[in-house]
Protein backbone atom coordinates (compact mmCIF):
# COMPACT_ATOMS: atom_id res chain seq x y z
CA UNK A 1 0.00 0.00 0.00
CA UNK A 2 2.65 2.50 0.96
CA UNK A 3 4.47 1.48 -2.54
CA UNK A 4 1.47 2.18 -4.20
CA UNK A 5 0.98 5.21 -2.71
CA UNK A 6 4.42 6.61 -3.77
CA UNK A 7 3.54 4.98 -7.31
CA UNK A 8 0.38 6.60 -7.84
CA UNK A 9 2.02 9.97 -6.14
CA UNK A 10 4.76 10.30 -8.43
CA UNK A 11 3.21 8.94 -11.80
CA UNK A 12 -0.29 9.52 -11.56
CA UNK A 13 -3.09 6.95 -11.05
CA UNK A 14 -3.57 6.08 -14.73
CA UNK A 15 -0.08 5.20 -15.98
CA UNK A 16 1.12 3.68 -12.62
CA UNK A 17 1.14 -0.41 -13.54
CA UNK A 18 0.73 -3.12 -10.86
CA UNK A 19 4.32 -4.01 -11.83
CA UNK A 20 5.83 -0.44 -10.86
CA UNK A 21 4.13 -1.26 -7.14
CA UNK A 22 5.36 -4.64 -6.82
CA UNK A 23 9.07 -3.09 -7.89
CA UNK A 24 8.96 -0.79 -5.23
CA UNK A 25 7.53 -3.09 -2.76
CA UNK A 26 10.20 -5.86 -3.44
CA UNK A 27 7.05 -8.09 -4.26
CA UNK A 28 5.56 -10.45 -7.22
CA UNK A 29 2.34 -9.37 -8.89
CA UNK A 30 1.12 -12.97 -7.60
CA UNK A 31 1.71 -11.24 -4.09
CA UNK A 32 -0.15 -8.24 -5.35
CA UNK A 33 -3.22 -10.09 -6.58
CA UNK A 34 -3.33 -12.04 -3.12
CA UNK A 35 -3.95 -9.16 -1.31
CA UNK A 36 -6.13 -6.73 -4.10
CA UNK A 37 -8.30 -8.08 -7.19
CA UNK A 38 -6.95 -4.99 -9.26
CA UNK A 39 -5.50 -2.10 -9.06
CA UNK A 40 -8.66 0.23 -8.43
CA UNK A 41 -8.99 -2.27 -4.70
CA UNK A 42 -5.26 -0.85 -4.28
CA UNK A 43 -6.27 2.59 -4.33
CA UNK A 44 -9.24 2.45 -2.08
CA UNK A 45 -6.53 0.76 0.23
CA UNK A 46 -4.39 3.37 -0.24
CA UNK A 47 -7.39 6.31 0.44
CA UNK A 48 -7.64 4.39 3.92
CA UNK A 49 -3.62 4.69 4.52
CA UNK A 50 -3.27 7.91 4.29
CA UNK A 51 -6.52 8.53 6.84
CA UNK A 52 -4.91 6.21 9.12
CA UNK A 53 -1.30 8.05 8.79
CA UNK A 54 -2.94 11.69 9.03
CA UNK A 55 -4.67 10.21 12.30
CA UNK A 56 -6.67 12.79 14.45
CA UNK A 57 -5.17 15.91 13.37
CA UNK A 58 -7.66 18.26 14.94
CA UNK A 59 -6.03 18.96 18.66
CA UNK A 60 -3.20 20.26 16.59
CA UNK A 61 -2.68 23.18 18.24
CA UNK A 62 -3.76 21.92 21.97
CA UNK A 63 -0.30 23.18 23.14
CA UNK A 64 -0.29 26.14 21.63
CA UNK A 65 -1.38 29.56 23.54
CA UNK A 66 -4.07 31.61 21.71
CA UNK A 67 -2.83 34.91 23.07
CA UNK A 68 0.87 33.78 21.80
CA UNK A 69 0.42 31.38 18.90
CA UNK A 70 -1.27 33.06 15.88
CA UNK A 71 -3.70 31.41 13.02
CA UNK A 72 -1.02 31.09 10.86
CA UNK A 73 1.02 29.38 13.29
CA UNK A 74 -1.71 27.00 13.90
CA UNK A 75 -2.06 26.01 10.30
CA UNK A 76 1.81 25.91 9.82
CA UNK A 77 1.86 23.30 12.31
CA UNK A 78 -0.99 21.24 11.05
CA UNK A 79 0.58 20.97 7.32
CA UNK A 80 3.98 20.48 8.89
CA UNK A 81 2.13 17.73 10.76
CA UNK A 82 0.59 16.25 7.53
CA UNK A 83 4.14 16.52 5.48
CA UNK A 84 5.31 14.46 8.09
CA UNK A 85 2.65 12.26 8.24
CA UNK A 86 2.34 11.72 4.72
CA UNK A 87 5.92 11.33 4.00
CA UNK A 88 6.17 14.45 1.47
CA UNK A 89 3.36 12.61 -0.80
CA UNK A 90 1.26 15.84 -1.56
CA UNK A 91 -0.23 17.62 -3.92
CA UNK A 92 -3.01 14.04 -3.80
CA UNK A 93 -5.60 16.21 -5.28
CA UNK A 94 -4.16 15.14 -8.65
CA UNK A 95 -4.15 11.88 -7.97
CA UNK A 96 -7.53 11.83 -6.94
CA UNK A 97 -8.69 13.54 -10.42
CA UNK A 98 -6.97 11.36 -12.55
CA UNK A 99 -8.24 8.53 -10.63
CA UNK A 100 -11.73 10.08 -10.93
CA UNK A 101 -11.09 10.64 -14.63
CA UNK A 102 -10.54 6.62 -15.48
CA UNK A 103 -13.67 5.85 -12.96
CA UNK A 104 -15.71 8.55 -14.21
CA UNK A 105 -18.73 6.59 -15.57
CA UNK A 106 -18.99 4.26 -12.35
CA UNK A 107 -21.56 4.99 -10.10
CA UNK A 108 -20.10 2.83 -7.16
CA UNK A 109 -16.49 5.19 -7.82
CA UNK A 110 -18.90 8.28 -7.23
CA UNK A 111 -20.46 6.77 -4.20
CA UNK A 112 -16.85 5.94 -2.87
CA UNK A 113 -15.17 8.97 -3.59
CA UNK A 114 -17.80 11.17 -2.02
CA UNK A 115 -17.61 9.17 1.29
CA UNK A 116 -13.81 9.57 1.33
CA UNK A 117 -14.83 13.99 1.03
CA UNK A 118 -17.42 13.24 3.94
CA UNK A 119 -14.78 11.70 6.18
CA UNK A 120 -12.09 14.73 5.22
CA UNK A 121 -15.17 17.43 5.61
CA UNK A 122 -16.18 16.03 8.99
CA UNK A 123 -12.05 15.83 10.16
CA UNK A 124 -12.28 19.67 8.83
CA UNK A 125 -15.00 20.50 10.59
CA UNK A 126 -14.02 19.53 13.92
CA UNK A 127 -10.81 21.11 13.21
CA UNK A 128 -12.65 24.19 12.63
CA UNK A 129 -14.81 23.74 15.53
CA UNK A 130 -11.39 23.45 17.68
CA UNK A 131 -9.71 26.79 16.00
CA UNK A 132 -13.66 28.63 17.14
CA UNK A 133 -13.24 26.68 21.20
CA UNK A 134 -10.25 28.45 21.37
CA UNK A 135 -10.73 31.42 20.30
CA UNK A 136 -8.72 31.70 16.89
CA UNK A 137 -11.70 31.76 14.39
CA UNK A 138 -15.15 33.94 15.40
CA UNK A 139 -17.83 31.18 16.87
CA UNK A 140 -20.80 32.65 15.50
CA UNK A 141 -19.32 31.47 11.95
CA UNK A 142 -20.78 28.18 10.35
CA UNK A 143 -17.46 25.96 11.06
CA UNK A 144 -19.44 23.31 7.91
CA UNK A 145 -19.30 26.26 5.53
CA UNK A 146 -15.98 27.12 6.81
CA UNK A 147 -15.10 23.74 6.52
CA UNK A 148 -15.95 23.40 2.48
CA UNK A 149 -14.20 27.15 1.96
CA UNK A 150 -10.92 25.46 3.24
CA UNK A 151 -11.12 22.57 1.40
CA UNK A 152 -11.98 24.12 -1.94
CA UNK A 153 -9.45 26.54 -0.99
CA UNK A 154 -6.49 24.25 -0.32
CA UNK A 155 -7.32 21.70 -3.16
CA UNK A 156 -7.78 25.04 -5.68
CA UNK A 157 -3.99 26.18 -4.35
CA UNK A 158 -2.58 22.48 -4.83
CA UNK A 159 -4.11 22.34 -8.48
CA UNK A 160 -3.07 25.38 -9.57
CA UNK A 161 0.52 24.88 -8.49
CA UNK A 162 0.30 21.57 -9.80
CA UNK A 163 -1.07 22.81 -13.51
CA UNK A 164 0.81 26.32 -13.45
CA UNK A 165 4.01 24.81 -11.84
CA UNK A 166 4.14 28.50 -9.21
CA UNK A 167 5.89 27.04 -6.52
CA UNK A 168 6.63 24.19 -7.52
CA UNK A 169 8.60 22.20 -5.07
CA UNK A 170 7.57 24.43 -1.94
CA UNK A 171 5.56 24.16 1.43
CA UNK A 172 2.60 25.01 1.12
CA UNK A 173 3.45 28.19 2.97
CA UNK A 174 3.06 31.93 2.28
CA UNK A 175 0.04 32.12 -0.16
CA UNK A 176 -1.92 29.27 1.31
CA UNK A 177 -1.67 29.66 4.42
CA UNK A 178 -2.12 33.62 4.32
CA UNK A 179 -5.37 32.60 2.56
CA UNK A 180 -6.79 30.36 4.76
CA UNK A 181 -5.89 32.60 7.32
CA UNK A 182 -7.58 35.10 6.31
CA UNK A 183 -10.86 33.33 5.13
CA UNK A 184 -10.67 31.78 8.94
CA UNK A 185 -9.94 35.34 10.30
CA UNK A 186 -13.34 37.28 8.54
CA UNK A 187 -15.61 38.36 10.51
CA UNK A 188 -19.00 36.50 10.54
Amino acid sequence: VEAAMHQFHMHGYAATRVADIVAEAGYTSGAFYFHFANKTECFWHVIEHRERLRGNWAHVADDLDPSTASLEDVLARTFAGFEQALGGVRDWVMVMVDFHGQHRDDDDVRRRLGGVYERWHVELVEFVRELQARGWVDQARDADVLASQIFAAAEGFFVHRVLYGVGQGAKPAGSLLDMLARLLAAPA
